[in-house]
């Protein structure tokens, strides 16, 4: 009777702990999805002109610089100290700083402090690596990988919502909003993580290589300031492959001081486990097919359709529901069958959707149908290789190995867009009819961006019939 009393508090306490996680995630992928939409109310109220836009974009790749240096580093410290402390710390910052975004015109009139506060809010991205250690933590092994799979659902979800509920906030009442209306919730649910969430009792013994992690946190830096920055200056630009070149530099600095360190930020070992090194290759090719699909979505819909940043939100709702529906259904199949099948089948969708896609995008319907497909095969792939990384990796490894993945899917998330970027300012006249849009796309660009997510995305399905299926 005890024991089963014990068993249900158990499960009440693992599914608490679950939807505030899940409520996070929507939290912070909320503000992010109008981080690009309301650059040009920003600009406005700073006073910026069209010729200022590579500062502002700052204020959305500064916040990608900071989080993937901080993200080994509080990965590291969660496995050593405790994943809710470093929760904990990282949420506070996060509360404080996207408060006073919301108020950073009122505190000075210099789009640099916003871009300051902005690069505070990064650490966001260390939250959710974190998120994941603890589910693993706290959950029966039996419901982990379902329970992985909600969260992975929120990510779509809450870009969604940014975009419907966000692009509706900013339009009428000012892209300070977006951040106003975030504040309070940021604050509770800090307030909740600290009272109500159990610190994890799992505890890796070792330190943390400051030196290894400023030379990763140096390449990385490197080369998304260089990847970024070739959308405005191009990728033959002096200063963009010295970043890259640089980039390269520091990440193989890196890789020669893991082999020599007492206490290596990562294990080499563990980097080299077939799964894991598998699954770190497809978390690029996911995060690249993911961010180049939303933003040539985006550009394709407001330039051919006219669409506003809500109406682009209305059009993508259907892959929303279709990612929140799968997440936990995909976690099912992971607990059952393994990761393998269902990363594989997902990318080999995606290929599917990105084809459809490449055929016909003419009309709305088209669209929302197709990039419904791909989202619903881009689900099976990351609660797939999400639940591949954790179950390959030791209990008192997994905030630092998945905090790896997440650098490698953000990493992929940068270099996409960049890459679509540039394909469409090279493939774009100006119409006469309507000189005031500026330079328009031509439907080349976007086959173009289409058959690159087709090829890659291909690769990673057949680099995914290489995992080994393993149970959760």
């Amino acid at each position: 009777m005890v024991e089963n009393r014990n068993n249900e508090k158990s499960r009440h306490y693992s599914t608490f702990v679950l939807l505030l996680l899940a409520s996070i995630a929507i939290m912070v992928m909320y503000v992010e999805a109008m981080a690009f939409p309301s650059l040009p109310k920003v600009m406005a109220d700073f006073g910026l002109t069209p010729e200022d836009y590579a500062l502002a974009s700052w204020i959305v790749t500064i916040y990608l610089v900071v989080g993937c240096v901080g993200i080994p580093i509080f990965g590291k410290l969660g496995d050593i100290y405790g994943k809710k402390k470093m929760l904990v710390i990282t949420m506070s910052i996060y509360s404080v700083t996207v408060t006073a975004t919301g108020f950073s015109r009122d505190i000075s009139d210099s789009i640099f402090v916003m871009i300051m506060l902005r690069g505070f809010q990064g650490l966001a991205m260390c939250m959710f690596p974190l998120a994941f250690s603890i589910i693993r933590d706290e959950f029966p092994r039996d419901r982990m990988a379902i329970a992985q799979g909600i969260i992975s659902a929120m990510f779509g979800v809450g870009t969604a919502v940014g975009f419907v509920l966000g692009g509706e906030v900013t339009d009428r009442l000012g892209w300070q909003w977006t951040y106003h209306t975030v504040a309070p919730f940021a604050f509770v649910a800090t307030g909740i993580v600290v009272w109500k969430v159990r610190e994890s009792p799992v505890r890796m013994e070792a330190k943390v290589d400051y030196v290894g992690a400023a030379l990763l946190g140096a390449s990385l830096i490197s080369f998304l300031v260089g990847v970024t920055e070739a959308r405005n200056r191009g990728w033959d630009d002096p200063l963009i492959i010295s970043l890259l070149v640089i980039a390269a530099a520091f990440a193989l600095a890196f890789s020669f001081r893991l082999g020599r360190a007492k206490h290596p930020l990562i294990r080499p070992a563990l980097m080299k486990e077939r799964d894991i090194a598998l699954t770190s290759v497809l978390a690029i090719i996911i995060g690249f097919g993911i961010f180049t699909t939303y933003q040539t979505i985006a550009s394709l819909a407001g330039f051919n359709f006219g669409l506003d940043a809500t109406q682009i939100g209305l059009l993508l709702l259907p892959t929303s529901a279709v990612t929140l529906m799968l997440g936990p259904f995909v976690g099912l199949l992971v607990r059952r069958h393994g990761p393998k099948w269902p990363t594989v089948v997902g990318l080999f969708i995606a290929v599917i959707g990105f084809s459809l896609l490449y055929m016909r995008h003419g009309t709305q319907t088209d669209i929302m149908l197709w990039v419904a497909i791909m989202g619903a095969g881009q689900s099976f792939a990351m609660v797939g290789s999400i639940n591949m990384i954790i179950i390959s990796t030791p209990v008192t490894e997994t905030a630092i190995s998945t905090s790896m993945n997440t650098i490698l899917r953000t990493a992929g998330s940068v270099v996409g867009p960049a890459i679509a970027a540039v394909i469409i300012s090279q493939n774009s006249h100006i119409d006469p009819l309507r000189p005031e849009l500026g330079p328009i796309p031509e439907d080349i660009a976007y086959q173009v961006i289409f058959l690159i997510s087709i090829i890659v995305v291909a690769v990673g399905a057949v680099v995914a019939l290489f995992l080994t299926n393993k149970k959760a």
